[in-house]
């Protein structure tokens, strides 16, 4: 982490002019390699865009969405000489640029809600979304970020940033894969299994650097278990095969904190087995070495792990801030200064030579602050001017007369069919980081319950489970006997039946041992323990989290054992885990609750709803629209399939970028007839409601092309819809006016 001196020193260096006025402020000197570039190229830059054009595309490049009708009136009838500069210092760091930013980043770490394996990983991908959406929202700077990344270890409440690792569950080397491609740029993925056919690299290259983080173990293994079992198979004497039963129950026991943990160990790494090369036998222990720049330092105070990471982040690492910068340009450009950005080898050659050394300079001389940097791309001239509508052809290089011209993404178009449909499309999505904290509460609950248990206790519920489960085994067989027999027959009621009777056996397993193991080891826990209520009465965040669960319990009671059954409730089977993660949060689910029925009492009055049709309409929209029209950001990622977000291509984010701008026939159903229109059609959407203040056909139409295109129509483009309106009702209307605009390339790319 860099002094406060250093980043003042910084940002005086690039910010600053001197007194001759000799230093050039950053923007205009990329414009000038810009241009002193396409003039030896025999080319002119491209005209200076129109305000409608700029303020759409600032938009959409930095809060991933449109501009509302309001937003672009203003900018466009401002007179103020330096709005462009002052709508890109606004809108850079906004929680729109967070939300918009968190779909990039999401997209480059391959992030996902379930982020490995099965649901049981949910806790801990959206503790690493929350994280990941703090980090940008406090503007972490790209090293801390990176380094945060590569070195995390612990556990998912405690270090979100276990994520990264957690992405690649079980798999080291190719985790190590992901890092070199994503951070410097190089494909070394083909070196796992031979030396690299198309550069420099060979495999023991790759095994070198992939020692270095070998020793981050993912493991759904827990410490009280495997000593548990260890001490009892050496009491008994048993093999680790009699004992399988008792894995099997320590297993179901540990179920709701798996893909929770990274641990740092010192484990080696060996070549394979079928190792060819003549410079090492086969199964040999690898040194971890690095593959460029300076040599990763190892020393007493610094793991191997920690001088990884020290030496991936270093501005001395020739790659490391480059590729950054370069990717950074693209997102603005839509390509880079070399390309393919992530596959950068001896022979890569920059398009702009000098641009892409003052880029890679400029980012550590602002101490890789990812706002300033983007800050200076986009106050560029270069970034102003209109867009190059012809595609540029692979491997031939782009001088950057301006931006090219690009489809939305799919984010992009649903976010700006969410600023067409509700209110502030851009505010914090307080409920759900509030179902994230309760998540990764649940979680946490278990382990504190688990960690204060010793090996005989553990044991002992072990025993306990083992038995219940094998008293439950002919249930359970039975009930998949009748699950299997339902889809033979195709019946997809009794498939609904069979599978429903299934999971409540499950579910009484799960209740038992949250009954059973986890109130036993909380109520431990809480022994003694004297919670600081005034912290919770103040509204503050308790430091503690076993804090705010005894403040939950011990409120109206004397004891752990008092408050938990009066939380629970004397019936057995009923679990215990939920109930208490809803007790902690009580207070902020209420008030998240109230704030929103003050919100739809205020609409209600507002908008004037009074008609029974009216407060049908009303209905639909706040509790079905409202809560399906939300930004991408804050749904699951990626989307389920067949969601509108993956129709239109978001990544399955299971390579890096992998998501698609390739048109298909089931978009163009999506925008015809799906739920979509019926959200920005409803009567109280925004751009429903505007249009409704409207009173003349023509202030309708400005209203919509201003809404959805930034701009007024042509006079063609009124005669076009004047003559619809007349002679087919149904094609002039707002819907069709609406429908008609979704489907242009105008909408659909940002220019």
């Amino acid at each position: 982490m860099r002094s406060l001196l250093s980043v003042l020193f910084a940002a005086a260096l690039v910010a600053t002019s001197s007194a001759e006025g000799a230093e050039t402020p950053p923007s205009a000197k990329i414009d000038q390699l810009i241009n002193q570039k396409l003039k030896a190229e025999g080319l002119a830059p491209n005209k200076i865009a129109d305000d409608s054009v700029f303020v759409r595309r600032v938009y959409l490049d930095l809060v991933g969405r449109i501009p509302t009708r309001v937003e672009v009136t203003d900018f466009v009838e401002s007179e103020n000489p330096e709005k462009r500069a002052e709508i890109v210092g606004k809108l850079i760091g906004s929680e729109g640029y967070v939300s918009h930013q968190f779909n990039y980043w999401a997209d480059l770490l391959r992030a996902r809600t379930t982020i490995s394996g099965s649901g049981q990983s949910n806790p801990s991908g959206m503790a690493y979304e929350q994280w990941l959406k703090e980090s940008i929202r406090s503007n972490k700077r790209y090293d801390d970020l990176v380094y945060e990344l590569v070195t995390a270890s612990g556990n998912s409440w405690e270090n979100p940033a276990i994520g990264y690792y957690l992405r690649d569950y079980g798999m080291p080397l190719d985790n190590l894969a992901m890092t070199s491609q994503l951070f410097l740029g190089t494909q070394i993925v083909c070196a796992q299994c031979h030396d690299h056919p198309f550069d420099a690299w060979t495999q023991m290259d790759y095994y070198h650097l992939s020692a270095f983080t070998y020793g981050m173990l993912t493991t759904n293994n827990h410490p009280v278990a495997r000593q548990a079992l260890k001490k009892y198979q050496e009491k008994k004497g048993l093999s680790k095969e009699r004992t399988s039963d008792l894995r099997k129950a320590a297993s179901e026991i540990l179920i709701p904190i798996r893909f929770s943990s990274v641990y740092e160990t010192d484990r080696s790494l060996r070549l394979p087995h079928d190792y060819q090369y003549d410079d090492a036998k086969p199964k040999a222990v690898v040194k971890p070495a690095t593959l460029m720049g300076n040599e990763a330092v190892i020393s007493g105070s610094t793991s191997t792990i920690e001088a990884f990471g020290e030496w991936l982040t270093s501005p001395e690492n020739p790659a490391f801030t480059k590729v950054m910068a370069n990717r950074l340009w693209k997102r603005a450009f839509g390509v880079g200064v070399f390309e393919p950005v992530d596959d950068l080898k001896d022979h890569t050659q920059s398009s702009n030579p000098e641009l892409m050394d003052y880029l890679t300079k400029l980012f550590i001389d602002l101490d890789y602050d990812i706002q300033a940097f983007q800050k200076v791309i986009y106050s560029t001239k270069a970034y102003q001017r209109e867009s190059t509508l012809e595609e540029p052809v692979p491997g031939a290089p782009y001088y950057f007369a301006g931006p090219i011209l690009r489809r939305l993404s799919a984010e992009q178009i649903w976010d700006s069919l969410v600023a067409l449909t509700v209110e502030n499309p851009d505010e914090r999505n307080r409920g759900r980081e509030l179902f994230a904290k309760r998540r990764i509460a649940g979680v946490q609950l278990v382990a504190e319950s688990i960690e204060t248990q010793n090996s005989n206790q553990f044991m002992r519920n072990i025993l306990e489970i083992s038995k219940v489960q094998k008293e439950l085994s002919t249930e359970i067989e039975a009930a998949l006997v009748k699950v299997t027999e339902a889809r033979l027959e195709g019946d997809p009621d009794k498939i609904r039946e069979a599978s429903a009777a299934a999971r409540e056996i499950r579910q009484r397993l799960r209740y038992l041992i949250e009954e059973k193991v986890f109130r036993e080891g909380l109520e431990e826990r809480l022994a003694g323990l004297k919670p600081k209520f005034d912290v919770a009465a103040s509204g503050e965040q308790s430091e503690s989290f076993l804090n705010d669960l005894a403040v939950a319990v011990l409120k109206d009671h004397a004891t752990a054992a008092e408050g938990m059954d009066a939380i629970i409730g004397q019936d057995s089977g009923t679990g215990i885990v939920d109930q208490l993660v809803a007790a902690m949060f009580e207070d902020e689910q209420k008030a998240l609750n109230e704030q929103r029925k003050e919100i739809e009492a205020r609409e209600e009055i507002d908008w004037k709803v009074k008609t029974k049709d009216d407060k049908r309409a009303f209905k639909t929209f706040s509790k079905t629209i409202l809560r399906r029209m939300q930004r991408a950001s804050d749904l699951s990622s990626p989307t389920a399939p067949g969601h509108f977000l993956r129709e239109f291509g978001q990544s399955d984010r299971e390579l890096i970028e992998n998501s698609s701008d390739q048109a298909s026939v089931t978009q163009a159903l999506a925008l015809l007839n799906g739920p979509v229109i019926a959200g920005i059609t409803n009567k109280y959407s925004v751009l429903s409601r505007d249009i409704g203040s409207s009173k003349s056909f023509p202030e309708r139409l400005d209203t919509i092309y201003l809404s959805m295109l930034s701009r007024l129509p042509t006079p063609h483009e009124r005669g076009i819809f004047r003559e619809a309106w007349e002679s087919d009702p149904e094609s002039g209307s707002v819907k069709g006016i609406i429908w008609t605009l979704l489907n242009t390339r105008q909408f659909l790319f940002v220019q």
